[in-house]
């Protein structure tokens, strides 16, 4: 999406800074705080659902106790599992 963008001119000299230290075009930047902005939301709307909630505390429990295998555990788990049925 194209658009302009109209910064007051203390945002415009704190974003030319921050892009200039971040060693990034002011576009770059700008971008970059979108994303931020957009992950933060979908944070908070996780934090929100307490089903979403349950379900990562199920997780985290299940990868403490050793439910959860990584890697090349992972694919000889399912090798074998798909043998055994």
């Amino acid at each position: 999406m194209a658009m302009t963008l109209r910064l007051p001119a203390e945002l415009e000299d704190e974003l030319r800074i921050a892009a200039e230290e971040d060693h990034r075009s002011a576009h770059q930047t700008v971008v970059r705080a979108v994303e931020l902005y957009l992950a933060a939301r979908e944070t908070e709307e996780v934090r929100a659902d307490p089903d979403t909630l349950r379900g990562l505390a199920d997780a985290r429990a299940a990868v403490r106790v050793g439910d959860v295998v990584y890697g090349p555990e992972a694919v000889q788990k399912l090798v074998n599992g798909s043998r055994a049925s």
